[in-house]
């Protein structure tokens, strides 16, 4: 059951920078995208924290410790994603300033890119 999680995790954060941020970069300006991402990514968000939050209330009830200490990781870096990070993106978006804006995404970007390792990892654990 935490390798369905993991994996579901994983596959939606794969399938984002694969497909859908190529898809809206081709097909939608600047302005447009802009607009959808910021509809798109508390979404993207809340959906890997509810399933984050899975994977963390099973690895408690089976104990399983090395579960517990990356699903609360992951879980987290979806809240502070969510809650502290975008709304900081979306306000130097706003405010033009394109050097915070880099910073803050490239952030945003090594936290999902931690949030992918930590679910290979599981994965790597507990498919032997």
């Amino acid at each position: 059951m935490l390798t369905l999680v993991a994996s579901a995790i994983l596959s939606f954060m794969i399938f984002f920078p694969l497909v859908v941020a190529t898809s809206v970069f081709k097909v939608l300006n600047e302005k447009q995208s802009s607009k959808f991402l910021r509809i798109f990514f508390p979404k993207y968000y809340l959906y890997g924290f509810v399933l984050s939050a899975i994977g963390l209330s099973l690895s408690t009830y089976y104990e399983n410790k090395l579960s517990i200490i990356i699903f609360l990781l992951i879980t987290v870096g979806f809240v502070f994603s969510r809650q502290v990070l975008m709304p900081m993106i979306n306000k130097s978006k706003d405010l033009k300033d394109e050097s915070k804006f880099n910073k803050l995404h490239k952030f945003s970007v090594f936290i999902n890119f931690l949030q992918i390792i930590g679910c290979i990892l599981l994965l790597v654990t507990y498919l032997k």
